[in-house]
């Protein structure tokens, strides 16, 4: 059976709704479980559209990214608009194979690297081998809709800065200059400034820093800002805290419910973003970062509750470090327009890839590098600098590496759909954090039967942080 026929054959099984188990032998010959593929022999897909609304299939390894330069004015297709796709098609994933789908197909040539690939098969759980020649061949064929580009690249060439945080402000600065040269060719001659600490982010710092503070004077600073006492109030009347509505206060607040450790990193958190815009455009949704940031910073808190007390993290610390771990992505909104919207189409169109890596190939940076950056120069506590900073690196050991590490586990812990899941953690993380397996899907569990109160949470945020 030639490969065309083999796609021929699978196509109609689908068509007709016959299941793998009923496939014809031959077919079966080239169908492999998902696992036995390399990154370098998948071939990953995506649909992206042009500004006349006209729809393509590109096709490219998985650890590569697909570089939107060449195709500037193409957007990937939303989520809903791929589940219709998927449902017209009777697909639950789409092939990068000619005709399957009517689109016209763009393979990147990448793709013919290695000697064996292997394509989605329709069947998420299943892929269809090939060999290099095999594939070349039904891309090259009389009728075939499809032709090969250069559009990709490798991930191992963008190399985020992982560990070297002595060369964080040096790269800073130099993605900033690079940015500011952009806009100059561009005329876009603004200067790029950050945003400062706003007022009561710094006054509740210096209160910090005071070992005899008391929650008096915590109080008298979140009032004199009318917006964070509210927010502030409102956090505590949540139902997850079990005194809804009967909050009138912040005093109420750090004796009746919160404490003062909870209320000055709640409030030192709500506030740091005051002066900086919620952005309009992202994969995101400005709703969806407010509760990710609430989830995770929920999730820190239950989690250290199931460490043995002679090596548990601070809680405040720990909360503070959840609820802020995503501050970059607002600080590179405000400082890098108008190339923010650009960075939302490379995430748009290459859902596989960690925001890191293209936030790397498009700025210099990443969203870890310079919220970690601005922290340590506001004279926010080392141990949410080392946290966030670090939270994408399972194997660090370094100053402060619990908050650093725990902080890790809720961030793989959480999908980007917003679900809670306990997958793969390296058992030397684990180790470190003196948690098993067991203890945080107790942590899971607790906070996934609060969804309503966790909804709460962050409409209140929404609500009082308008998008720009």
């Amino acid at each position: 059976m030639s490969a065309q026929e083999i796609v021929n054959v699978l196509m109609d099984c689908i068509k007709q709704g016959v299941s793998i188990d009923a496939y014809p032998e031959l077919l079966k010959r080239h169908l492999v479980p998902r696992n036995q593929a390399t990154a370098k022999q998948l071939v990953r897909s995506s649909i992206l559209e042009d500004r006349n609304g006209v729809r393509y299939l590109f096709a490219f390894p998985a650890h590569c990214m697909l570089d939107l330069k060449l195709y500037q004015d193409y957007r990937a297709i939303t989520p809903e608009q791929k589940s219709l796709v998927l449902r017209r098609y009777h697909l639950r994933s789409v092939p990068a194979l000619p005709n399957t789908i009517a689109y016209n197909l763009i393979v990147d040539q990448r793709c013919f690297d290695n000697e064996q690939l292997f394509t989605e098969s329709g069947d998420p759980q299943w892929l269809l081998e090939f060999s290099a020649e095999e594939y070349r061949a039904l891309l090259t064929a009389e009728g075939s809709n499809s032709k090969i580009e250069a559009f990709s690249i490798p991930l191992l060439a963008i190399r985020p800065n992982m560990t070297a945080v002595d060369q964080d402000e040096n790269e800073i600065k130099s993605a900033i200059e690079t940015i500011t040269s952009r806009r100059i060719r561009t005329r876009l001659a603004e200067n790029i400034a950050i945003p400062p600490l706003p007022l009561s982010a710094h006054n509740i710092i210096q209160l910090r820093n005071n070992d005899n503070s008391d929650a008096d004077e915590l109080a008298k600073i979140v009032e004199a800002d009318p917006s964070l006492a509210s927010q502030v109030i409102s956090w505590a009347n949540s139902p997850y805290y079990g005194l809804p509505g009967q909050i009138q206060s912040i005093q109420d607040a750090v004796i009746r419910v919160l404490g003062f450790d909870l209320t000055m990193n709640l409030s030192l958190g709500l506030s740091l973003g005051k002066n900086l815009k919620m952005p309009s455009d992202g994969i995101f949704g400005y709703q969806n970062y407010w509760r990710e940031s609430v989830l995770k910073a929920l999730l820190m808190e239950k989690l250290i509750r199931k460490i043995p007390a002679q090596h548990r993290p601070l809680a405040g610390l720990s909360y503070l470090s959840g609820l802020v771990h995503n501050f970059g992505y607002l600080v590179i909104a405000e400082v890098f327009p108008p190339y923010f919207s650009l960075y939302c189409r490379y995430q748009e169109a290459n859902p596989h890839v960690p925001a890191m890596y293209i936030e790397r190939f498009l700025f210099g940076i990443t969203r870890e590098q310079i919220a970690s950056f601005l922290f340590h120069s506001w004279g926010i506590p080392e141990e949410v600098c080392s946290a966030v900073r670090h939270l994408h690196n399972a194997a660090y050991e370094g100053s402060h590496y619990t908050y650093a590490n725990m902080l890790y586990v809720v961030d793989q812990l959480v999908q980007s759909d917003g679900e809670i899941k306990l997958g793969k953690l390296p058992e030397s993380l684990l180790g470190r954090l003196h948690i098993d397996r067991q203890a945080i899907q107790e942590a899971i569990d607790s906070v996934s039967d609060f969804a309503e109160e966790l909804n709460f949470l962050a409409d209140m945020l929404n609500k009082n942080k308008k998008p720009d």
